[in-house]
Protein backbone atom coordinates (compact mmCIF):
# COMPACT_ATOMS: atom_id res chain seq x y z
CA UNK A 1 0.00 0.00 0.00
CA UNK A 2 1.14 3.37 -0.92
CA UNK A 3 2.41 5.61 2.10
CA UNK A 4 0.69 8.94 0.78
CA UNK A 5 -3.07 6.95 1.33
CA UNK A 6 -4.74 8.20 3.94
CA UNK A 7 -4.56 5.65 6.60
CA UNK A 8 -8.28 4.90 6.25
CA UNK A 9 -8.51 4.82 2.54
CA UNK A 10 -5.61 1.62 3.24
CA UNK A 11 -7.02 0.08 6.00
CA UNK A 12 -10.24 -0.79 3.90
CA UNK A 13 -8.13 -1.66 0.79
CA UNK A 14 -6.24 -3.41 2.59
CA UNK A 15 -9.81 -5.29 4.59
CA UNK A 16 -10.79 -5.94 1.28
CA UNK A 17 -7.80 -7.66 -0.21
CA UNK A 18 -7.20 -9.99 2.78
CA UNK A 19 -11.46 -10.25 3.40
CA UNK A 20 -11.33 -11.24 -0.15
CA UNK A 21 -8.37 -14.34 0.09
CA UNK A 22 -9.11 -15.17 3.44
CA UNK A 23 -12.62 -14.80 4.41
CA UNK A 24 -13.11 -11.94 7.51
CA UNK A 25 -12.56 -14.71 10.49
CA UNK A 26 -9.52 -15.34 9.16
CA UNK A 27 -8.58 -11.67 8.95
CA UNK A 28 -7.03 -10.45 12.03
CA UNK A 29 -6.64 -6.43 13.35
CA UNK A 30 -2.68 -7.67 13.73
CA UNK A 31 -2.85 -8.77 10.11
CA UNK A 32 -4.32 -5.50 9.09
CA UNK A 33 -2.22 -3.64 10.42
CA UNK A 34 0.87 -4.88 9.29
CA UNK A 35 -0.59 -5.33 6.04
CA UNK A 36 -2.49 -1.70 5.44
CA UNK A 37 0.76 -0.32 6.64
CA UNK A 38 -0.59 1.82 9.42
CA UNK A 39 -0.50 2.43 13.30
CA UNK A 40 -2.49 -0.23 15.46
CA UNK A 41 -4.15 3.29 16.61
CA UNK A 42 -5.29 4.39 13.42
CA UNK A 43 -8.23 1.39 13.62
CA UNK A 44 -9.74 3.11 16.71
CA UNK A 45 -9.23 6.88 15.17
CA UNK A 46 -10.94 5.70 11.81
CA UNK A 47 -13.50 3.14 13.65
CA UNK A 48 -13.97 3.61 16.92
CA UNK A 49 -15.89 0.26 16.66
CA UNK A 50 -12.68 -1.80 16.01
CA UNK A 51 -12.60 -4.56 13.04
CA UNK A 52 -16.73 -5.35 12.76
CA UNK A 53 -16.76 -1.45 11.73
CA UNK A 54 -13.61 -1.63 9.45
CA UNK A 55 -15.35 -4.73 8.04
CA UNK A 56 -19.01 -2.78 7.71
CA UNK A 57 -16.95 -0.08 5.91
CA UNK A 58 -15.00 -1.92 3.22
CA UNK A 59 -18.34 -4.12 2.19
CA UNK A 60 -19.93 -1.32 1.74
CA UNK A 61 -16.85 0.08 -0.32
CA UNK A 62 -16.20 -3.44 -2.01
CA UNK A 63 -19.86 -3.25 -2.71
CA UNK A 64 -20.04 0.44 -4.53
CA UNK A 65 -16.44 -0.57 -6.49
CA UNK A 66 -18.34 -4.07 -8.02
CA UNK A 67 -20.82 -1.90 -9.18
CA UNK A 68 -19.11 1.01 -10.41
CA UNK A 69 -17.08 -2.36 -12.70
CA UNK A 70 -20.45 -3.46 -13.68
CA UNK A 71 -21.79 -0.30 -14.62
CA UNK A 72 -18.65 0.61 -16.52
CA UNK A 73 -18.52 -2.79 -18.81
CA UNK A 74 -18.61 -2.33 -21.97
CA UNK A 75 -21.64 0.35 -21.92
CA UNK A 76 -22.36 0.63 -25.65
CA UNK A 77 -21.88 -3.34 -26.52
CA UNK A 78 -25.81 -4.41 -24.81
CA UNK A 79 -25.77 -6.59 -21.80
CA UNK A 80 -24.64 -9.30 -22.95
CA UNK A 81 -21.51 -8.00 -23.75
CA UNK A 82 -21.62 -5.97 -20.58
CA UNK A 83 -22.53 -9.27 -18.72
CA UNK A 84 -19.68 -11.07 -20.45
CA UNK A 85 -17.31 -7.67 -20.01
CA UNK A 86 -18.09 -8.62 -16.10
CA UNK A 87 -17.14 -11.92 -16.15
CA UNK A 88 -13.96 -11.30 -18.37
CA UNK A 89 -12.77 -9.07 -15.11
CA UNK A 90 -13.68 -11.78 -12.63
CA UNK A 91 -11.82 -14.56 -15.02
CA UNK A 92 -8.86 -11.97 -15.19
CA UNK A 93 -9.02 -11.99 -11.40
CA UNK A 94 -8.99 -15.62 -10.28
CA UNK A 95 -5.86 -15.91 -12.56
CA UNK A 96 -3.67 -13.14 -11.11
CA UNK A 97 -4.69 -13.91 -7.70
CA UNK A 98 -3.73 -17.62 -8.32
CA UNK A 99 -7.55 -18.34 -7.38
CA UNK A 100 -6.79 -17.25 -3.69
CA UNK A 101 -8.77 -13.82 -4.34
CA UNK A 102 -12.57 -14.48 -4.25
CA UNK A 103 -16.02 -11.94 -3.86
CA UNK A 104 -15.48 -10.29 -0.40
CA UNK A 105 -19.36 -10.06 -0.44
CA UNK A 106 -19.35 -13.20 -0.52
CA UNK A 107 -17.42 -13.30 2.65
CA UNK A 108 -19.31 -10.75 4.25
CA UNK A 109 -22.33 -12.17 3.56
CA UNK A 110 -20.96 -15.21 5.17
CA UNK A 111 -19.88 -13.47 8.64
CA UNK A 112 -22.73 -13.24 10.42
CA UNK A 113 -21.28 -14.69 13.77
CA UNK A 114 -18.39 -12.47 13.68
CA UNK A 115 -19.87 -9.15 12.13
CA UNK A 116 -23.69 -9.70 12.64
CA UNK A 117 -23.97 -6.38 10.65
CA UNK A 118 -21.96 -8.07 7.43
CA UNK A 119 -24.56 -9.89 5.78
CA UNK A 120 -27.66 -7.29 5.74
CA UNK A 121 -24.50 -4.94 4.32
CA UNK A 122 -23.77 -7.30 1.84
CA UNK A 123 -27.34 -8.15 0.65
CA UNK A 124 -27.79 -4.24 -0.26
CA UNK A 125 -24.71 -4.74 -2.32
CA UNK A 126 -26.25 -8.32 -4.10
CA UNK A 127 -29.27 -5.73 -4.60
CA UNK A 128 -27.71 -3.22 -6.05
CA UNK A 129 -25.87 -5.38 -8.73
CA UNK A 130 -29.66 -6.86 -9.53
CA UNK A 131 -31.03 -3.48 -9.70
CA UNK A 132 -28.28 -2.43 -12.12
CA UNK A 133 -28.32 -5.83 -14.54
CA UNK A 134 -32.36 -5.85 -14.11
CA UNK A 135 -31.75 -1.91 -15.79
CA UNK A 136 -29.66 -2.94 -18.25
CA UNK A 137 -31.88 -6.09 -19.55
CA UNK A 138 -35.26 -3.52 -19.15
CA UNK A 139 -33.72 -0.78 -21.09
CA UNK A 140 -33.01 -2.98 -23.87
CA UNK A 141 -35.98 -4.18 -24.20
CA UNK A 142 -36.69 -7.30 -21.51
CA UNK A 143 -39.81 -6.87 -19.60
CA UNK A 144 -39.50 -5.77 -16.31
CA UNK A 145 -40.68 -9.16 -13.96
CA UNK A 146 -38.43 -10.90 -16.48
CA UNK A 147 -35.21 -8.39 -16.48
CA UNK A 148 -35.98 -8.75 -12.74
CA UNK A 149 -35.67 -12.46 -12.30
CA UNK A 150 -32.55 -12.61 -15.31
CA UNK A 151 -30.61 -10.25 -12.66
CA UNK A 152 -31.10 -12.31 -10.06
CA UNK A 153 -30.02 -15.89 -11.73
CA UNK A 154 -27.17 -13.29 -13.32
CA UNK A 155 -25.47 -12.82 -9.61
CA UNK A 156 -26.30 -15.76 -8.28
CA UNK A 157 -24.40 -17.48 -11.14
CA UNK A 158 -21.43 -15.40 -11.24
CA UNK A 159 -20.76 -15.48 -7.49
CA UNK A 160 -21.09 -19.13 -7.56
CA UNK A 161 -18.93 -19.61 -10.13
CA UNK A 162 -16.01 -17.70 -8.73
CA UNK A 163 -16.56 -19.96 -5.74
CA UNK A 164 -16.51 -23.03 -7.39
CA UNK A 165 -13.65 -21.61 -9.62
CA UNK A 166 -11.25 -21.15 -6.51
CA UNK A 167 -12.19 -24.22 -5.14
CA UNK A 168 -11.71 -25.84 -8.41
CA UNK A 169 -8.20 -23.76 -8.93
CA UNK A 170 -9.67 -23.11 -12.62
CA UNK A 171 -11.91 -20.58 -14.48
CA UNK A 172 -14.08 -23.72 -16.11
CA UNK A 173 -17.03 -23.22 -13.78
CA UNK A 174 -16.99 -19.67 -14.85
CA UNK A 175 -16.55 -19.85 -18.47
CA UNK A 176 -19.49 -22.85 -18.54
CA UNK A 177 -21.75 -20.44 -16.49
CA UNK A 178 -20.43 -17.46 -18.84
CA UNK A 179 -22.17 -19.40 -21.82
CA UNK A 180 -24.60 -20.54 -20.41
CA UNK A 181 -25.56 -16.96 -19.06
CA UNK A 182 -25.60 -15.90 -22.23
CA UNK A 183 -27.86 -18.50 -24.03
CA UNK A 184 -30.20 -17.76 -21.16
CA UNK A 185 -30.54 -13.83 -21.98
CA UNK A 186 -30.35 -14.10 -25.57
CA UNK A 187 -34.21 -15.29 -25.95
CA UNK A 188 -35.43 -12.29 -23.86
CA UNK A 189 -33.30 -9.90 -25.86
CA UNK A 190 -34.65 -8.39 -29.19
CA UNK A 191 -32.76 -9.39 -31.83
Amino acid sequence: MRSGTPPRDRLIAGTIDLVRRRGVAGTGITELVTYSNTARRSIYQNFPRGKQQLIEESTRVAGQVMTAIIAGTAPAGGPSARLAAFVRKWRETLIASDFTAGCPIVAAALAGAEVPAAPAIAAESFAEWETLIAELLSDAGVDQATAETLATVTVAAVEGAVVMSIAARSVSPLDRVAAHLDAVLAPHLPS
